[in-house]
């Protein structure tokens, strides 16, 4: 999380620069649409950690199940 604030002014102010300089577009342009590019990836990052935090989540609750359940089947044997 520190590195990608670390990391984000960087990427925004090269970014607008070589869109400045490959496109022609406007400075401000440029930067606008930077802005937009690093919050839709900022995003689609929280989603990912999202849906691997509950994978994560769902996998300990699975095994754990599984192993209770193992337990129970062999106690009945």
């Amino acid at each position: 999380m520190s590195l990608g604030r670390f990391l984000a002014p960087h990427v925004q102010t090269q970014g607008t620069k070589l869109l400045t300089s490959v496109s022609g577009i406007s400075h401000d342009d440029a930067s606008s649409k930077m802005e937009g590019a690093l919050e839709v990836t900022a995003g689609a990052v929280q989603g990912f950690t999202t849906v691997y935090g509950a994978l994560e989540n769902a996998a300990t609750i699975l095994a754990k199940n599984m192993a209770d359940n193992t337990v129970q089947v062999v106690q009945h044997r």
